[in-house]
């Protein structure tokens, strides 16, 4: 068990975000702090129930959990957590085994928010604590784009499509909220494009309406993305693959190729 579990929570600095760790394994207790660092927040490792409710209560913003931790109920803990109106809003993600599916879901079934392999929590780790730290608004829309998404369009417009698919997926996976839908449009666009790449005229069409059902209740624009510009290139990328049949999907010309613009 990491050695800082006995820090109590009023020795934490009240002016950082805070994030809750229940996660004995050293190697995932240490990238947990890294990150959270790097983000400018610090980690609270609660050693009861009622510590974990009162960080809870006074402003945590994430709470991350091995699932095979045996040190603490953490399902009770969870379960008392989503049972309180004052707590039950802060996400709670869990990584462990992927082949344990009895486990994933006696995780979910108690209220955990996320359950994720621990190769793609270990990926995603500091998209999850950025997302969890970043000040959030009635209107996402207003909100600046995250980093993660800046760098994955900017893969997008010089036409690294499986690269940007990587990156915002990391991104798409770490936040909770619906506006999670816009950067996974994005992504599928990207995808519908690598897709005509490799002659799937028919895979990227497939993508492509996919797509289109995300993006549309963020038109015309959000976090400074122009959507609807995106959809009309989108649609026209989509009209001729139609025409081209999947027989000629790689001849299609990569200069209909959808680029992401910007509104001020």
């Amino acid at each position: 068990m990491a050695a800082h579990v006995k820090v109590g929570y009023n020795d934490l600095m009240n002016d950082q975000p805070v994030i809750i760790s229940l996660v004995p394994n050293l190697m995932f207790a240490t990238r947990i702090e890294d990150a959270a660092r790097a983000a400018g927040a610090v980690v609270f490792n609660p050693i009861d129930q009622a510590a974990f409710l009162t960080a809870l209560r006074n402003g945590a913003r994430l709470v991350i959990i091995d699932s095979s931790a045996t040190h603490v109920p953490w399902m009770e803990w969870v379960s008392a957590a989503k049972d309180d109106p004052a707590t039950e809003a802060v996400p709670i993600i869990a990584f462990g085994a992927h082949i344990d599916l009895e486990l994933r879901n006696r995780a979910l079934g108690a209220g955990v928010d996320r359950y994720l392999a621990r190769s793609n929590f270990s990926d995603g780790l500091p998209e999850f604590i950025a997302a969890a730290v970043r000040d959030a608004t009635d209107d996402p829309c207003s909100e600046p784009l995250p980093a993660g998404v800046i760098r994955g369009l900017e893969e997008f417009n010089a036409g690294q499509f499986f690269e940007q698919h990587e990156t915002l997926e990391l991104v798409w996976r770490a936040e909770l909220r619906p506006i999670r839908d816009l950067y996974r449009g994005v992504l599928q666009i990207g995808v519908g494009c690598l897709q005509v790449e490799r002659g799937n005229a028919v895979g990227a069409v497939k993508m492509i309406n996919r797509a289109t059902k995300w993006l549309q209740p963020f038109r015309p624009a959000c976090q400074g993305i122009d959507v609807d510009r995106l959809l009309e290139d989108a649609a026209r990328l989509r009209t001729e693959l139609e025409q081209a049949g999947d027989d000629r999907g790689a001849s299609i010309n990569r200069a209909l190729f959808p680029q992401v613009h910007f509104r001020a």
